[in-house]
């Protein structure tokens, strides 16, 4: 027997067994199929159910595997359940039996429920097929297709729900359903059927007001949206209210009824509910949430708020100390639930169960209570009718654990708390959804102080911050630490930090022996609510070395498609395990982290851990590749140590112009020093040394001189390491690249010149003249911090000599403006401004932006050393506008700091003021300390 479920998310079960029907797309297949289930669904007509009108290359191909795995799937069920392939195209053959796909049951109650001959008999229908209903239909699946048919089914949901509503207002029933005629006339605004039901129950229940406000409200909409007035029907029922018709009112209920409304409890001596726990002792901070609760209730806003957020962050605590600060606003009593949607210890509680127990509550007789769950319901929101309750669900699982217990109207505070968003929750009632993250810093201290004293925290400052960052200011984890040192009051504090610094203690310290208070035990709750795949996509995230990470570097980690990785982020999200610190960038708690990584080392084999990791080094080189190629088109790339890497690659992000690398390499600056620590942790090397490569010009641009200094030596090292044939290349490039970034770093010496002399013996072996031409560069360099006029002269000159016989006419323009700069260096001006001007003409009919901007710069070099400062500083202002738009804040200040004498030498003082202090700015920024020192005494210097 197959049990398929489409009223919510797409489940299937074979004789009470859960089937795995694979990812997202795989699941909207099946859909596909279940929505026409025995008649041939043609693959075109698959393909663009699934993909759309624009399906990717390889959908054919992927429809095939996809529709294998289902038949394997749904092999168990035998004939209940078969996909064929016919001519027309592939089916899916059920059973007889129309009762094993919820969608097929709901219809046909509905459709037995509109032919019956007795209203009671239809009432009963309907509500059973609702009931159905889990959440939206096909849950998170998502194409074109998929929208449509999930609205055309949730049409046929709301009909139902209206017949239904109808025959509830023909029996005066009308308050079951008043919560949910609110959230479907939030929901369909324009629709006037619901508008006048819902008018017509605020009018029986006394809220003659509220029902001409809606009226108001639904005309005000119409005239807006579609210039059109409400129809004949609604406006003669405004009509009727205005004028008090009594054939609006509720008709009594007849001898024999099954569902009369109950009356209230007659036990007058029957003290209100007060179910309340004890309030919280200790509870800091949390100032913002609690005024948020505050307006629950309040005119136009939700009499429902969800409290969701981390396990152990203080969910529970804070609706407590909430409920108990506002009893007086709740003169008819408070009802309680522990849900244990999470519990490690206790199973997730039974609505049905809960509905009985808050019955006795509310006043009822145990006897006297109905035996079935929809009228023990009915009767549950008759009772709660009117009043002014609080009912405080904690805990909750999900929204289908908590929709049950909702009242029928909006008199009552319904106040959740969950580690789940409940986001289906927030869409059908309205609710106020209300996130709490950790505490901050100060609250922290302070709830520690509470507990241990002010005394013994004032005395250890600093091991009190200690265990404030190793529990990672969650409020359950500081409670079991303070519950430890006051167990130990002669134990120094530090002590105790020592072993929340520890990683592999971290979690112990944190273990109290009771599963309900370990946040090892409450993780282990959270982890164990989620489906297996996210489940192991929340491990290898927490394998990942950086603080946060992308969407696409996550596809690449677990070897899935963005969109199914996306949706489980959007699960890990809904549980709180995972956040986003900024748009589509993701990131867990470091307590989360520890926990997931020690489930993940159990449970995820090793082999798959390591491809994982490798599949995210493989993406950050693919990538940084692309984008290093688009910044420096003229540079050598790193392809160049593409030989010997392993065949599989994971795709390179679609990175189209410069704009948009500079942007993905901004994005991802934290990420590249730490994916070259994990390859080389892995043994990676020639992973390592592309990374090393096609960073540099970045963070060379970005000023971020210890970053690009970090990468040649890493780079280099990774080099030494290897043994295949081009070793030595790899070795000799790497070499001069370290040899350029400590010059740059203002740190000259012997060893950048030793680098130089490998490198240079290397390239004259090998006659590679290009990379030969590129050593001689940055030997000019060398020469010119050393003073050596001679020999700066003539590397500068030999580097143009070499690029000249090799065409590199790029290098040429670049090697002629090194020339002309150097010589205005040592005073011969008209011949350095001949070699600049013409590397600015060929930089410009290249295309060559970055030579564009050297060569402006070094024009204005070489008119500041000729006295001709008005040309200075229009040189300047032009090639601080090319080095602004090239986001290459490294050269940006130098410009500026010339820029700055320029005017300085025109008397221009406030304008050289101006310019030094934006210098200044950038070489702070970028730790540069030799030319902060300058900078410094040049505005002291300045009038």
């Amino acid at each position: 027997m197959i049990e398929i479920r489409v009223l919510g998310d797409v489940e299937a079960r074979i004789d009470g067994q859960d089937v795995d029907l694979g990812h997202a797309r795989q699941q909207t297949v099946f859909a596909a199929l279940l929505a026409d289930a025995g008649r041939p669904v043609p693959v075109e007509q698959l393909i663009t159910r699934v993909w759309g009108q624009d399906p990717p290359p390889g959908a054919r191909s992927s429809l095939y595997s996809y529709v294998s795995r289902l038949r394997t799937a749904l092999s168990a069920a035998g004939d209940d359940a078969q996909v064929d392939r016919r001519a027309g195209g592939y089916v899916l053959t059920l059973g007889r039996d129309a009762a094993q796909v919820d969608l097929h049951r709901f219809r046909e109650l509905a459709g037995l429920a509109r032919a019956a001959a007795r209203e009671e008999v239809a009432l009963t229908l309907l509500q059973e097929g609702i009931d159905l209903w889990r959440a939206d239909a096909l849950g998170g699946l998502d194409s074109p297709w998929v929208d449509e048919v999930r609205h055309s089914w949730h049409l046929d949901r709301l009909r139902a729900q209206l017949d239904r509503n109808d025959l509830l207002l023909r029996q005066g029933r009308q308050a079951e359903r008043l919560g949910e005629l609110i959230s479907l006339a939030r929901l369909h605004p324009l629709d006037e059927r619901v508008v006048a039901q819902l008018m017509l129950t605020l009018y029986r229940e006394g809220r003659t007001a509220q029902a001409l406000e809606q009226y108001d409200r639904t005309r005000r909409t119409l005239s807006e949206e579609m210039g059109t007035d409400p129809g004949p029907e609604l406006k003669d029922l405004h009509l009727r209210i205005l004028d008090a018709d009594p054939g609006l009112e509720a008709p009594s209920p007849e001898p024999g009824t099954t569902h009369p409304r109950p009356d209230p409890p007659q036990s007058p001596t029957l003290p209100l509910p007060s179910q309340l726990p004890a309030r919280p002792r200790h509870l800091t901070g949390r100032e913002n949430e609690r005024a948020v609760l505050d307006t629950l209730h309040a005119p136009d806003t939700a009499s429902v708020a969800v409290v969701c957020g981390l396990g152990g962050v203080g969910k529970t605590s804070l609706a407590l100390r909430w409920a108990h600060d506002n009893l007086a606003r709740f003169p008819d009593g408070q009802l309680y639930v522990n849900l244990h949607g999470f519990s490690p210890s206790t199973p997730a509680a039974s609505p049905r169960t809960v509905v009985h127990d808050f019955l006795i509550a509310l006043g009822m007789d145990a006897k006297a209570i109905p035996t079935s769950a929809e009228a023990q319901a009915g009767l549950y929101r008759s009772l709660l009718a009117g009043k002014r309750m609080l009912l405080l669900l904690d805990n909750a699982r999900d929204a289908e654990q908590v929709r049950p217990l909702m009242p029928g109207d909006s008199s009552c505070v319904v106040l959740i708390t969950s580690r789940d968003r409940l986001s289906g929750l927030v869409a059908t009632e309205g609710a106020q959804s209300l996130t709490l993250g950790p505490l901050t810093s100060a609250d922290a201290r302070q709830l520690l102080a509470a507990r241990l004293g002010e005394d013994r925290t004032a005395a250890e400052p600093h091991a009190v911050e200690a265990i404030v960052t190793g529990c990672g200011r969650l409020p359950l984890a500081l409670a079991i630490a303070a519950a430890g040192a006051a167990g130990s009051p002669h134990l120094p504090l530090s002590t105790i930090a020592s072993r929340l610094l520890e990683g592999e203690t971290r979690l112990d310290a944190l273990d109290t022996g009771e599963l309900d208070t370990s946040l090892r035990s409450v993780l282990d709750a959270s982890h164990q609510a989620l489906p297996a795949a996210a489940a192991r996509l929340l491990g290898l995230l927490s394998l990942a070395p950086g603080q946060d990470i992308g969407l696409p570097a996550t596809a690449a980690l677990a070897g899935l498609t963005v969109a199914r990785t996306c949706a489980l982020l959007r699960r890990l999200e809904s549980a709180h395990l995972v956040h986003q610190p900024a748009p589509g960038r993701h990131e867990l708690h470091d307590l989360v982290r520890l926990h997931a990584r020690e489930r993940a080392q159990a449970e995820i084999p090793a082999p798959e851990r390591h491809d994982a990791l490798r599949d995210l080094i493989g993406f950050y080189v693919q990538t940084s590749a692309v984008a290093h190629r688009l910044l420096g088109p003229y540079e050598v790339p790193s392809s160049v140590a593409e030989a010997g890497t392993p065949g599989h690659q994971p795709h390179a992000l679609a990175l189209t112009d410069e704009a948009a690398a500079l942007e993905w390499f901004t994005t991802e600056r934290a990420w590249i020093p730490a994916a070259v620590r994990l390859a080389a942790d892995r043994g990676l090397h020639r992973e390592v040394w592309r990374l090393c490569w096609d960073g540099h010009l970045y963070f060379r641009r970005c000023g971020h001189v210890d970053d690009f200094l970090g990468l040649g030596r890493a780079g280099l090292d990774a080099a030494t390491r290897m043994r295949d044939a081009d070793a030595g290349t790899l070795t000799a490039l790497m070499r001069r690249r370290l040899a350029y970034a400590l010059l740059l770093a203002g740190r000259p010496g012997q060893e950048p010149l030793d680098h130089l002399a490998a490198a240079v013996h290397h390239f004259e072996a090998t006659g590679d003249h290009v990379n030969l031409a590129h050593s001689h560069e940055v030997l000019t360099l060398a020469s010119l911090l050393a003073q050596d006029e001679d020999a700066t002269l003539q590397h500068a000159q030999r580097a143009l000599e070499l690029f000249r016989s090799a065409g590199e006419r790029q290098w040429e323009a670049a090697a002629l403006n090194n020339l002309g700069w150097c010589l205005a260096r040592f005073g011969q001006y008209a011949t350095a401004r001949h070699h600049c001007q013409a590397a600015l003409d060929s930089s410009r009919a290249l295309g060559y932006t970055a030579g564009e901007a050297a060569s402006l710069d070094s024009l204005g070099y070489v008119a500041t050393r000729a006295g001709d400062h008005a040309a200075a500083v229009d040189h300047y202002r032009e090639a601080l506008r090319v080095h602004q738009a090239m986001k290459d804040t490294y050269e940006e200040a130098n410009t500026l700091s010339g820029l700055a004498e320029a005017h300085a030498a025109l008397g221009d003082h406030d304008s050289a003021r101006t310019a030094w202090k934006a210098a200044l700015a950038l070489y702070r920024a970028q730790h540069r300390t030799d030319r902060v020192t300058t900078t410094q005494a040049r505005l002291r210097a300045t009038p």
